[in-house]
């Protein structure tokens, strides 16, 4: 397997990867009128500059100025699949939006480098809908297809030291981190006062170069709004 330090050279040349995909500034437009950006969206497709199918499975928040973006590639086993993870702020422009990623978090088990962040980017992406679907188109000739799970409206989103976390329509997306460590995942939640319950769907994370995926799973939690606290002893405090 590649390393995320390939990967990340491939990028810099404007090739196609599985976890840059959205580090690529659009050059060509997607058919049909921008519309709004804002809501929480799932991924149903990817596909690359050359045309290959990358099932993903993931989330695309934007709400307020601010989005937060976490995905694990499908396959099997699933321990070994890499994942992507960016946070930042948007403004719409006349053909989609224009992002500035605070952090871009690329995750793989198995690989020379498990854990690598690309750090502070800018970039132009052509939007298109279609009713309740969305399609980002980038510079290299990827497209991401997107399905709206529900409106940003009433969205909480909270700035951490080294990321975002947010709250909307009953689901829960987390990033946290950058090249030393990192923890990335969304989800349901159910909350009674403080207490909380993550359902997760995808979460990936790494410390000192090993990295695990996790799905389908229940942790414990906390949320004050001054911290979200894991119950493994992990804490995550909202930057005011």
């Amino acid at each position: 397997m590649k390393s995320l330090k390939n990967l990340t050279k491939q990028l810099l040349l404007g090739g196609a990867t599985a976890l840059g995909l959205l580090l690529l500034p659009a050059a060509s437009h997607a058919e049909g009128a921008p519309g709004p950006v804002e809501g929480l969206w799932k991924y149903t497709g990817l596909t690359s500059s050359s045309g290959k199918d990358m099932p993903l499975t993931g989330v695309f928040l934007m709400a307020d100025g601010k989005f937060l973006q976490q995905a694990v590639f499908n396959g099997e086993p699933y321990a070994q699949q890499q994942s992507m993870a960016h946070t930042g702020t948007y403004k719409t422009t006349e053909k989609g939006i224009q992002l500035k990623v605070g952090q871009t978090l690329g995750l793989a088990p198995v690989g020379d480098t498990p854990l690598s962040d690309a750090g502070v980017t800018e970039h132009d992406l052509d939007v298109s809908r279609d009713g309740e679907e969305m399609t980002l188109v980038f510079g290299s000739g990827t497209v991401q297809n997107l399905e709206k799970m529900g409106d940003a409206t009433g969205a909480d989103i909270y700035p951490l030291e080294n990321g975002m976390l947010a709250f909307a329509g009953g689901y829960f997306v987390l990033v946290n981190g950058d090249e030393k460590s990192a923890v990335t995942g969304y989800g349901t939640y159910r909350q009674e006062g403080k207490r909380m319950s993550l359902e997760v769907i995808r979460w990936s994370e790494g410390v000192e170069g090993l990295v695990q995926n996790l799905r389908d799973v229940s942790l414990t939690a906390s949320f004050d709004g001054n911290a979200l606290k894991l119950a493994d002893g992990r804490v995550f405090p909202v930057k005011h």
